[in-house]
């Protein structure tokens, strides 16, 4: 969805995807799977839509 949503816009990026149990804890995420962006929430407890995650990079 992440690289749907940022080719859509046109963006330039570098993601990671993080599966690691104890690594999503640390982060602050209680209810996986989320989306941050630059170390804050800003999709928790569901896989969102490619125009979800397109709003978000438009909103930072």
């Amino acid at each position: 969805m992440v690289d749907a949503a940022l080719d859509r816009l046109g963006l330039d990026y570098d993601f990671d995807l993080i599966s690691d149990l104890p690594e999503i804890a640390k982060a602050g995420v209680t209810n996986p799977p989320a989306l941050m962006v630059n170390g804050e929430i800003k999709i928790e407890g569901k896989i969102p839509t490619v125009d979800e995650v397109v709003e978000v990079f438009k909103n930072i």
